[in-house]
C-alpha cells in the first residue's frame, strides 16, 4: 500500500456525538410529504431515509407529484439545516476526537471533513469545539450536488486536499461511509459507534473497526 497523506472524516458520530433528532426530523418531513401530495405516509423510517439520502429521484419513485418535486426538496433542507442547529448546544467531542486531529495535523497530513450536514452546522461545531483549525478541506451535503453515498462527494473533497485516492484513508461510522468509500475506491476504517452500527458495518463488509480514535494514528504509520 502506498502511504498515507490525507486523512478524511466523517463528522456526526465518528468525531461528534451529535444529538440531532433524527426522529423529529423524519416526523416533520413525513408531515411535509403528505401535505405536499405524496399518496401514502412513509411509516417505514428507512423509506424516510431513503427520500434523505436520494432526493428528487426517491421522491418521484415514491409518487411525489413532479409540480411539487422543487418546492418540497427546498422545504426539506430547511427542515433538516433547522433541526441539525438546534443540536449543537448539545454536541460533544467523540473520545480523543481533537487530540488524534491535531496529532495527525502535525506529522503534515492532509485534514478533510466529507459529512452530509450542512455547511453551517458543521463549521459552527468544529469551531465550538477548537477542531476547524486542523481541517484543510470541508466539503458539507450543500457544497456538494452528490452528497454521500454518492462518491463523487469523498473524490472532491480529496481532489479538494491535493492528493489521490490511493493516498487517502476515510474514517466514517456507517454503511453509508461504508459504501461511499467502497464506490470512490478510497482505504476506509470504521469507527465503533455503537455495537449496533458495528454491527452493520462488519455485515457490509467492513473489515477494520477500531473502538478508539486513537488507533488512527497507528494505522496511518503503518501504511507509511
Amino acid at each position: 500500500m502506498r502511504p498515507v497523506k490525507a486523512v478524511v472524516f466523517d463528522l456526526d458520530g465518528t468525531l461528534m456525538d451529535s444529538k440531532i433528532d433524527y426522529e423529529k426530523m423524519g416526523n416533520r418531513i413525513r408531515e411535509l410529504l403528505v401535505s405536499r401530495g405524496l399518496p401514502e405516509p412513509l411509516e417505514d423510517r428507512r423509506k424516510v431515509y431513503r427520500v434523505i439520502s436520494g432526493g428528487a429521484a426517491t421522491l418521484r419513485e415514491y409518487g411525489l407529484p413532479e409540480a411539487s418535486l422543487e418546492a418540497t426538496l427546498t422545504e426539506m433542507e430547511t427542515i433538516m439545516n433547522d433541526i441539525e442547529l438546534e443540536a449543537l448546544d448539545a454536541m460533544e467531542l467523540k473520545p480523543y476526537a481533537r487530540e488524534v486531529v491535531a496529532e495527525l495535523h502535525g506529522v503534515g497530513l492532509g485534514l478533510g471533513v466529507a459529512t452530509r450536514s450542512h455547511r453551517e452546522y458543521t463549521l459552527r461545531g468544529l469551531k465550538r469545539h477548537d477542531m476547524l483549525r486542523f481541517f484543510h478541506q470541508v466539503v458539507a451535503r450543500d457544497d456538494v450536488p452528490y452528497p454521500k453515498p454518492d462518491p463523487r462527494h469523498l473524490l472532491y473533497t480529496i481532489r479538494l486536499l491535493g492528493v489521490d485516492p490511493g493516498d487517502t484513508l476515510f474514517i466514517g461510522d456507517t454503511t453509508t461511509d461504508l459504501q461511499t468509500a467502497d464506490a470512490a475506491g478510497v482505504d476506509f476504517i470504521g469507527y465503533w459507534r455503537d455495537e449496533s452500527w458495528a454491527q452493520r458495518l462488519m455485515e457490509g463488509g467492513c473489515s477494520r473497526i477500531v473502538k478508539d480514535l486513537r488507533e488512527i494514528p497507528r494505522l496511518v504509520k503503518e501504511r507509511a
